[in-house]
């Protein structure tokens, strides 16, 4: 069939290229004679005014020397015209329409009489003009004359004859023009006849051959539809053979998946009553949105009802909690718009009694209509087992925030993850939610990299925990470090569990009671060492003094004895100080200006006789004294000793000159006063900064090793303390820290 509808097909457009090819070449060998018909008429109308005009010239050479004869210009006109008439006439012969429609020898012949022609009237022109111009004797006029009216006489002659050529040959043109248009439109008129006939006549075979195979197939179409799917279709060949063929195969594969269907109806149909969970199939618009289509036996025991009773409730209705109820026209509204929801609602059962359900429900379209899938799970017992984990969690975390030591989990890239209350106080850590790469090193070191031999580093390689004792500069704390490695799930090292407490103020305890110890030893050692000494030493002194009031006594040896009592009064001194040491007197508190005191204690110490008799060396003061500095109460001539023993250590460490700088600083905050004495000595080495504050240790050669002591316990005893910080080559500075009471702020405002 196929074959056969090709063949038509191809039959059909071969005839219509042939009829169209027929027409199209028929019209142009038509238009193309009409248009050869016109320019002849063209070419006799241009040859008629040829003769015409070259009569008319003629006719004026007649009248010539007559009554009746032209002016010069008009037959000068009348010869301009015959002559503009012959370049027409070239140019027509020569235009495309007139050259395709001759032969080569036709075309030869005609362009050879024009061209003798034209080239008759340019003599005639030429013996025209010699007659009007000549002005010789009457002969010469005469023979003039003669020669331009012969030449007239011979172009007429041709003219006529040329124009009687044309007319006889565009009578036989047009005649054969108007024979082939009308066999032309005769076999236009026959082939507009036959073509519907043709037409009519293929349409009637294809369609017999059609209609046949396709009733038959209709007829088994409708079988199937009526479910008799073991109908065959038999007798058809051809294309139609194979389309029975395909529509057999095809309702023997409807077969098979009409068992599939029943058996996968059977298998969800198990499935869905089986189900451990609650499943509805609930109406999603209509008038009763919400309305349970289907329900599986969980959902009618999850709920109490039987299932017979659930089928005749509303799930939103009946079913949902009062504000799950509320809330069920949004949740309706984003199913429909494809939204597959998920959420945790409550439902309530047929006794009231109010649970939890972890609902998915999603759009599901049957039969074009719209419903609602729901899968329900009661959660009950998860909840409860969560809201434990999570009463878990605040009680763990209440009690990681609630240790006051330093508790922070890090990460292999020295990222702090997690922090209790205490790390965040202490090292102003920002939000570990919100900020990202919160480095330790940066927050416990103020550093941009792992602090070099960091022992807590070390656990990341050996897996080992480690603790030690450390001061930190960058907290200004002693810190107590319990370093732990932390594991996953393979066992490897994923990070570092750090455990700090601050000890400094048992730190400054222990040293506190290990200065006391020391002062104890000291003041016991020293009140006896005093005791034993200071008898017998005023013998000898009031000994050496006698002898030295020798009148007689040469002044070599009076000078030996003289430097003896020097040493004893030294002694004395020595003695004196031991018991300040030993036994230093209460502190006479009062109102006192700290710069003041400052101020003259720099004054005595410039003018002190150690410095005096070192004046040859530079000493440059410099002085930050902070106007808005309160009243503090203290002792002002402890407070003197106290600034006066470190001004004069400070001139000391700069033997060859140097600049000591002074400073105080009112912290409103802390309510403290803080005093920073300077100098740009040699400074002291870092191993020595640990013992400087010790008693009897010194770098002096004649130093005692108690005026930092002293000093820093009469700073002890005003409530206060004081530090060091010193760099060697670049200098010391001494701080003091004084605290300023109510009165004192009440009296400075």
């Amino acid at each position: 069939m196929k074959k056969l509808i090709i063949t038509a097909v191809i039959i059909f457009c071969l005839i219509n290229t042939v009829v169209g090819a027929y027409v199209i070449v028929s019209m142009e060998h038509a238009t193309s004679k009409l248009n050869y018909v016109i320019s002849l008429h063209q070419i006799e109308l241009l040859r008629e005014h040829l003769l015409i005009y070259l009569k008319k010239v003629q006719s004026d050479l007649s009248l010539k020397n007559t009554s009746h004869e032209r002016s010069v210009d008009t037959i000068v006109q009348n010869v301009r015209y015959l002559d503009n008439m012959m370049s027409r006439c070239m140019a027509c012969h020569q235009s495309p329409e007139m050259l395709t429609g001759k032969n080569s020898a036709s075309k030869h012949y005609v362009l050879s009489r024009l061209y003798g022609l034209q080239n008759d009237i340019n003599v005639y022109k030429e013996s025209l003009s010699r007659f009007l111009t000549i002005r010789a004797g009457r002969q010469r006029t005469e023979l003039a004359f003669d020669k331009a009216f012969h030449t007239a006489e011979q172009l007429v002659a041709e003219v006529n004859t040329m124009v009687h050529a044309t007319s006889a040959k565009l009578a036989e043109r047009t005649q054969s023009s108007y024979r082939d248009i009308s066999m032309t439109k005769n076999v236009l008129y026959a082939l507009v006849v036959l073509g519907p006939i043709v037409a009519a006549v293929v349409g009637f075979v294809l369609i017999k051959k059609v209609s046949g195979p396709c009733n038959t197939l209709l007829r088994a179409t409708r079988k199937i539809t009526d479910g008799d799917l073991d109908n065959k279709i038999v007798g058809l060949k051809g294309e139609f053979g194979q389309v029975a063929a395909s529509f057999n195969e095809m309702s023997d594969s409807l077969k098979e998946h009409m068992h599939r269907i029943r058996e996968s109806e059977h298998r969800y149909r198990t499935l869905f009553e089986s189900a451990g969970d609650a499943i509805f199939i609930v109406e999603a618009e209509g008038p009763e949105p919400g309305r349970i289509v289907d329900a599986n036996p969980a959902a009618a025991e999850m709920h109490g009802y039987t299932l017979e009773e659930l089928l005749k409730l509303n799930l939103v209705k009946d079913l949902d909690a009062p504000h799950a109820a509320t809330d069920a026209p949004d949740r309706i509204e984003r199913i429909l718009q494809g939204e597959w929801v998920q959420a945790e609602i409550n439902h309530v059962k047929k006794d009231g009694t109010v649970f939890p359900v972890e609902i998915n429900a999603g759009l599901l379209e049957f039969m074009e209509r719209k419903y609602i899938l729901a899968v329900d799970r009661d959660i009950s017992d998860r909840k409860k087992m969560e809201n434990l984990i999570l009463q878990s969690k605040i009680e763990w975390e209440n009690t990681f925030d609630t240790i006051t030591d330093m508790i922070t989990i890090h990460d292999k890239d020295f990222n702090i993850i997690r922090a209790n209350k205490a790390a965040h106080e202490i090292l102003k850590l920002p939000s570990l939610e919100t900020t990202r790469a919160i480095k330790c090193y940066a927050y416990y070191h103020g550093k941009d990299g792992p602090p070099k031999n960091c022992l807590s580093c070390s656990c990341l390689e050996t897996g080992q925990p480690t603790s030690f004792e450390m001061f930190e500069p960058h907290l200004n704390k002693y810190l107590e470090v319990r370093a732990m490695p932390r594991f996953g799930n393979n066992n490897e090292i994923i990070g570092i569990i750090h455990v700090i407490r601050d000890i400094t103020e048992r730190k400054k305890v222990e040293e506190a009671l290990q200065r006391a110890e020391q002062m104890k030893m000291v003041g016991e050692w020293a009140t006896g060492l005093v005791h034993e000494i200071k008898n017998p030493l005023a013998g000898i002194k009031g000994s050496v003094e006698v002898l030295a009031s020798d009148a007689n006594m040469a002044e070599e040896d009076r000078s030996i004895v003289t430097q003896a009592v020097e040493e004893i009064k030294r002694i004395e001194i020595l003695l004196k100080s031991l018991l300040n040491f030993a036994k230093p007197p209460k502190p006479q508190l009062t109102l006192v200006d700290i710069n003041e005191i400052l101020d003259k204690s720099i004054v005595f110490a410039l003018r002190h006789p150690s410095v005096v008799a070192n004046s040859s060396s530079a000493i440059n003061v410099f002085k930050d004294f902070d106007p808005n500095i309160p009243k503090a109460m203290a002792d002002p001539m402890q407070m003197q000793q106290v600034f006066l023993n470190l001004l004069l250590n400070a001139i000391e460490a700069m033997p060859d000159g140097g600049m000591l700088a002074t400073k105080t600083f009112y912290d409103a905050q802390l309510n403290s006063i803080q005093i920073t004495i300077s100098d740009t000595g040699k400074g002291i080495d870092k191993t020595l900064i640990s013992k400087v504050f010790q008693p009897f240790f010194t770098t002096k050669r004649k130093g005692s090793g108690l005026g930092l002591s002293i000093t820093r316990r009469l700073v002890e005893q005003h409530g206060g303390h004081m530090d060091l910080e010193s760099e060697p080559g670049k200098g010391t500075a001494f701080n003091i820290f004084l605290n300023v009471n109510s009165k004192g702020k009440e009296q400075k405002s």
